[in-house]
């Protein structure tokens, strides 16, 4: 009998994280990646569309409430948005695909920006203070120090 319990979880199969997604997304060539937290504006998706038409690319975008700090959810709320995003995207008539987010946002945006060798990572950047950065640490400020492509923040 297998014993599951003892097995590393990196041997596990891992859910997939993706909830939606164009036709054609897994033959894109080139990828922009959007962190989207979803009380970000309507600016930080439209940079994000602006610079996907001018890379030619694909958008990749991770979807989140907040700065993770404990497991991700994924309500009622957060579906009605990623099918507001989805609608929005493929209005634009770009290949994209949208993932919810994980427990780890920053290393998620940071993984699929080098899965994909993106040409750029989009993100939404709100200001907190010193303390509460200390706390809770930020997936924006991780994200700009170690990713391997340039970084767009919009505020």
């Amino acid at each position: 009998m297998t014993n599951l319990y003892s097995r590393p979880a990196r041997d596990r199969q891992q859910p997939s994280l993706r909830v939606s997604a164009s036709e054609g997304i897994d033959s894109a060539e080139r990828t922009v990646v959007l962190a989207h937290r979803s009380e970000a504006g309507p600016r930080v998706l439209g940079e994000a569309i602006k610079a996907a038409r001018r890379e030619r690319a694909a958008l990749r975008v991770v979807h989140f409430a907040r700065d993770m700090t404990a497991g991700p959810s994924m309500g009622e709320e957060a579906i009605e948005e990623i099918k507001a995003l989805s609608r929005s995207i493929m209005a634009e008539g770009l290949e994209f695909e949208i993932q919810r987010a994980s427990d780890a946002v920053a290393d998620q945006v940071l993984e699929l920006a080098r899965d994909h060798g993106a040409e750029l990572i989009v993100l939404a950047a709100r200001r907190r203070s010193p303390v509460m950065k200390l706390f809770l640490g930020s997936s924006a400020q991780r994200i700009l120090l170690e990713a391997d492509c340039p970084v767009l923040t919009v505020r």
